[in-house]
């Protein structure tokens, strides 16, 4: 059935976009977009980049129903079937009891490399799930849950998204956070990764972007060690004519990447790391209406 909110676009074949030497696998690319014929047919899909020199440009599919994605990748050899991150992520992705009476049931998405292949999976939680509830299982490392007490007393609650990165050995947590952002707030955010947040070297511009009353807060944790490696926080719902100067090559992604949706989604996260490493990523609508899709999870900020 044709999908009134994209332009139908030919067939997708990778993101061979950037002029500045981003490194492209016509072979990794195909395999990708073969196991997941389907899967980018059918689902919502997004490309991403980064402000980082040299680093790839990455694509991604949202799923609109609940797909085994990470069987699809391992019967297609694009996955380890021993994959420890992928166990978990899939533990993750078990119906929960929400505060309905219905259950939630999660919805798995990939994220790839044009040389790496499939390098990350997704697994968008429906409601918003308590961080108690996702922790709360005895296969979830030691390592993950020993941050508990101290996202509870940063008001990190309620998650919407988890993450797992099979290349840096890495668990994302995404969560809904309470705005407005401030001064201090980015403070107390960033410390968790060891990163100094001060105002005469960051830009309080940023803050504005922000939706006031809530917007996504990204953790990234390292499984073996328990070390965050990461953080940062996410406006969405932006658009081309309204959105922060990102410069170098993120205008070149901006300006090049095609997208074949009626409403172009737009994300910009700044995020922040140990040793004071600072970047930004940006994420664009390919096709598949990625905008209604957000609408539907209720995204803070997609309006």
């Amino acid at each position: 059935m044709a999908n009134k909110d994209t332009i139908e676009p030919p067939s997708f074949t990778g993101p061979k976009l950037l002029e500045d030497g981003a490194p492209f696998s016509e072979s990794t690319v195909q395999a990708v977009t073969a196991a997941f014929s389907q899967s980018f047919r059918e689902g919502a899909i997004v490309l991403r980049a980064t402000s980082r020199e040299g680093d790839a440009l990455n694509f991604r599919f949202y799923e609109r129903r609940p797909v085994a994605v990470l069987r699809i990748a391992e019967d297609s050899g694009l996955l380890e079937s021993s994959n420890q991150l992928a166990r978990l992520l899939d533990e993750w992705s078990k119906p929960w009891a929400g505060d309905g009476s219905e259950l939630e049931v999660p919805k798995q998405s990939c994220d790839f490399d044009p040389v790496k292949g499939l390098v990350k999976a997704w697994a968008y939680m429906g409601a918003p799930r308590p961080l108690y509830n996702l922790f709360g299982r005895s296969d979830v490392p030691q390592s993950i849950t020993k941050h508990r007490d101290a996202f509870y007393q940063l008001g990190l609650i309620s998650v919407r998204h988890v993450a797992v990165d099979f290349y840096s050995n890495t668990v994302n947590i995404y969560f809904g956070i309470q705005g407005p952002m401030t001064a201090p707030r980015a403070a107390e955010l960033t410390a968790l990764a060891d990163y100094q947040f001060d105002l005469a070297i960051e830009s309080a511009d940023q803050f504005g972007w922000l939706p006031e009353v809530h917007f996504p807060f990204a953790v990234t944790i390292e499984v073996a060690t328990g070390k965050i490696k990461r953080v940062a926080w996410y406006a969405l719902g932006l658009s081309m004519d309204r959105r922060p100067e990102l410069g170098g090559r993120l205008e070149t992604f901006l300006k090049v990447a095609p997208d074949y949706d009626v409403d172009t989604f737009l994300g910009v996260a700044w995020s922040f790391g140990p040793g004071q490493e600072r970047y930004l990523k940006v994420e664009k609508s390919y096709g598949g209406g990625v905008v209604p899709l957000m609408k539907g999870w209720k995204s803070p900020g997609v309006v």
